[in-house]
């Protein structure tokens, strides 16, 4: 399972290296995180913790979009055994006899905690609209441990040894390892194993600006796959020859106690939403066509509007069509129609001028007809979402923009629609 998540995280890389990215987000997640399993004749718990992750969104459509990123969480897990729990384990003491080490603990807790990073794959859907949206994402995680230890304590430790040829337990013998502690407590190591693991998340969206969104819902974790690492042979406690003070202990992982341990997270996400999220081009102005003057029809003089920074680039930024022929909007670009319908529902004292281009070659030939057909799809667009057709002018631009043969990407953007606010 891991092979085939890593396996679509590096080609989601390489699909991404061609398209920028939609929307910045800054991820806070709190809730119960951390390792759950089965102990016998025990318990255990999820602990309060929390994740904090960098995110970007590549828009698919108007309402989905591909989300990964990078996080980093805390988890923590919570043991208790009864009062009398008893463990034991073949040693031989310093005299080289062999018995059996027995351990009984009153009191005993545990509490286990690592760090993680991780890699999300998911796919959001949100609904549409200019307030309050619901958005639903699920998909995969990759989380690779690290710092993984554990902090043990007990109100007693009973150390004794049972050795069967003589039918003899010893039990306070301190100089030889035997002997109560109280109030004992240490600290181990664990060695887990890379997770995989299915997200799922919901919740709300507020459109707190144009260019910022705040996510608020609930999310889930579950684990594939086990992250015990059954290499690990540590002993539970090891015993010590010399005395009873400071024997060193690993964790009830570790013991035969234990099964299959997965991860589990629950609990709250908040996500700020940085951009416009919506699709944007690839703009090379090295490289493009340049940009064709186009006198438009007189237009009634409206009262005038002062547009905020945001407000022009969403206006100034061209409709790309960029396939040879093509005259439907791309489904990359209805979010950003989309985003200027609002802003012209906004500003009703706003109209457009809409230029639409083709690109003509030896290779490549489109005609005058291509460009009027892509201006008006433009202006069609936008009168369904509400805005009158008398706010708008839809025109071919004059003249061709000239093909490139060396240089597709500069074709595939000369293929577009250029929006112009007039007031």
């Amino acid at each position: 399972m891991i092979r085939k998540i890593i396996g679509m995280m590096l080609c989601f890389t390489a699909v991404s290296t061609q398209v920028n990215a939609q929307e910045f987000g800054i991820e806070l997640n709190g809730g119960l995180q951390g390792m759950q399993y089965s102990l016998k004749n025990g318990q255990t718990k999820l602990l309060p913790a929390g994740s904090l992750g960098l995110n970007y969104t590549f828009r698919l459509s108007s309402q989905l979009g591909l989300l990964t990123g990078v996080t980093a969480g805390l988890y923590r897990t919570q043991i208790t055994l009864p009062d009398g729990q008893l463990f034991t384990y073949n040693a031989v003491d310093d005299m080289g006899s062999a018995f059996e080490y027995r351990l009984k603990f009153t009191g005993y807790k545990e509490t286990q905690h690592f760090l993680a990073a991780g890699i999300p794959l998911l796919l959001q859907y949100h609904t549409g609209g200019d307030g309050m949206q619901w958005y639903i994402e699920g998909g995969a995680k990759l989380l690779i441990p690290f710092n993984a230890s554990t902090q043990i304590s007990a109100r007693q430790v009973d150390l004794t040894g049972y050795y069967p040829d003589f039918n003899v337990e010893l039990s306070d013998l301190p100089q030889h390892g035997f002997g109560t502690l109280d109030n004992w407590k240490t600290t181990g190591t664990l060695k887990l194993r890379p997770a995989a693991a299915l997200h799922a998340g919901t919740g709300i969206i507020f459109k707190l600006s144009p260019g910022m969104s705040l996510y608020t819902g609930l999310f889930i974790d579950y684990g594939l796959n086990n992250l015990k690492d059954n290499s690990d042979t540590s002993r539970f406690v090891t015993y010590n020859s010399n005395g009873t003070n400071g024997p060193q202990a690993s964790s009830v992982l570790n013991t035969k106690n234990t099964d299959r341990s997965t991860l589990l997270s629950y609990g709250l996400q908040i996500r700020l939403g940085l951009g416009h999220g919506r699709a944007r081009s690839i703009t090379r102005p090295d490289t493009a066509a340049p940009l064709e003057k186009v006198t438009a029809q007189p237009l009634s003089p409206p009262a005038p509007t002062t547009l905020s920074s945001e407000d022009a680039a969403i206006i100034d930024e061209p409709i790309i069509f960029g396939i040879v022929g093509e005259i439907s909007i791309p489904e990359l670009q209805r979010s950003h129609l989309d985003d200027l319908a609002n802003l012209l529902k906004r500003n009703p004292g706003i109209r457009l001028s809409i230029v639409g281009h083709y690109c003509d070659g030896e290779r490549t030939t489109e005609k005058k007809t291509v460009g009027e057909a892509r201006a008006k799809a433009v202006a069609k667009y936008l009168q369904k979402k509400g805005i009158p057709r008398n706010r708008m002018t839809a025109n071919p631009a004059a003249e061709s923009d000239p093909a490139q043969l060396s240089d597709p990407a500069a074709n595939y953007q000369s293929r577009r629609v250029i929006i112009t606010a007039q007031q």
